[in-house]
């Protein structure tokens, strides 16, 4: 009797924690955060970059907030899929043409999924080159709200933003 009972008792705490683990409500308290809103423009080239993923990123702890830019190149950060914003801090800037991000709205506010990389669907090249995007050299301090815009150039000369 020992023995069973002694087997069943991790497994009785496994599913414990598993069920615990996968709730389907966020359990954010906004009011404990402080979120700046950041909007703003973005150009190549003098072109504006339509359709890029454009992350704020601590670089403390990884945690970001993220837009997708418009056919004018312009933004809002949204904080996560309910809340729109980005915590004050010195934040790492990533842009890039092929990175999707769960609960990213698009231009008509509706929120994408994860694309599938396989499956038909072509996988398009990015646009982006790595030193604004993987090897960011981009950086900007968020004190609070602000309009944020970046023109970026090919050949990696732009380092901040346009205020």
């Amino acid at each position: 009797m020992l023995t069973r009972s002694f087997h069943r008792r991790p497994v009785t705490c496994l599913l414990a924690l598993l069920l615990t683990g996968c709730s389907a409500t966020n359990s954010i308290d906004y009011g404990k955060v402080t979120l700046a809103q950041v909007s703003g423009t973005v150009t190549f080239d003098g072109q504006p970059l339509a359709g890029a993923v454009i992350t704020f990123e601590d670089p403390t702890n990884g945690n970001f907030s993220f837009a997708r830019t418009n056919a004018e190149g312009h933004y809002t950060l949204q904080f996560d899929s309910d809340v729109d914003g980005v915590t004050h801090g010195k934040k790492i800037v990533r842009l890039s043409t092929t990175r999707n991000i769960l609960g990213l709205r698009g231009e008509e506010g509706k929120e994408e999924g994860e694309q599938p990389s396989e499956g038909g669907q072509q996988k398009r090249s990015e646009a982006v080159p790595d030193c604004y995007n993987k090897d960011s050299k981009l950086s900007v301090e968020v004190t609070g709200s602000a309009e944020i815009s970046f023109e970026l150039k090919g050949d990696c000369s732009t380092t901040g933003a346009k205020s």
